[in-house]
């Protein structure tokens, strides 16, 4: 099966109105948000978009959580840590495609 590109996403707003709002996408997972997104509620500070802040020796990559609640956006949903995985603990398969795609990235990078 073949997948073509969309020129635009369900989400982009046309000429005629809306806001414009820059985002970035994660050229390692795909996952895209808002340059801007906001005031941290507990830190009271702007936050910001950034691909260098990730512990990654210690940091919980993969992780099996246990998910209870008593409704959508409940205050009594609770989030329970069961198990977690570090970098270096990954599977295989995991860890080769992080591999793949960081040499895909520093390849673009540095032929700039």
């Amino acid at each position: 099966m073949e997948y073509k590109k969309a020129d635009k996403s369900y989400k982009d707003v046309g000429p005629k109105g809306g806001k414009l709002v820059e985002r970035l996408q994660c050229a390692l997972c795909g996952w895209i948000r808002p340059v801007k997104y906001g005031v941290s509620k507990r830190m009271g500070q702007v936050r910001e978009v950034r691909f260098d802040k990730m512990d990654l020796i210690h940091a919980p990559l993969w992780r099996l959580e246990k998910m209870t609640s008593a409704g959508r956006g409940s205050p009594k949903a609770t989030i329970e840590l069961v198990d977690s995985k570090t970098l270096v603990q990954l599977n295989d398969d995991i860890k080769f495609q992080i591999i793949n795609q960081c040499q895909a990235i520093l390849k673009i990078l540095k032929s700039q």
